[in-house]
């Protein structure tokens, strides 16, 4: 698992990209059916990326949200990188059918 660097500039200030993944998962989400993968060893960050909206639940399984949800336990729209742990579940669902990309790293 690589670690993950924020590439320099010509002048050495840091920019918002970073070097490619060497592990790398692709799920295809039907709409409402939900999805878990789990963080593979060495892991601690994750990058996502999707061809449209979706919902992550990071711990455990997560449902389509229908209501409110206020006691704290919403499952997140749209996350871009989140800390994980190795071996975490991370619950996926979506409104609409589409692809996530999932970029690890330690």
């Amino acid at each position: 698992m690589r670690s993950i660097v924020l590439q320099g500039d010509a002048m050495g200030f840091p920019m918002a990209i970073v070097n490619v993944s060497d592990h790398v998962c692709c799920l295809q989400l039907i709409a409402g059916q939900a999805k878990q993968l789990t963080v593979p060893a060495g892991a601690n960050i994750a990058l996502f990326a999707a061809t449209g909206p979706f919902w992550c639940r990071i711990g455990g399984a997560v449902t389509l949200p229908t209501g409110d949800i206020s006691d704290g336990t919403a499952p997140e729209l749209n996350p871009a990188g989140r800390n994980v742990e190795a071996g975490q579940i991370l619950g996926l669902v979506a409104p609409a059918a589409c692809a996530i990309s999932i970029s690890f790293y330690r």
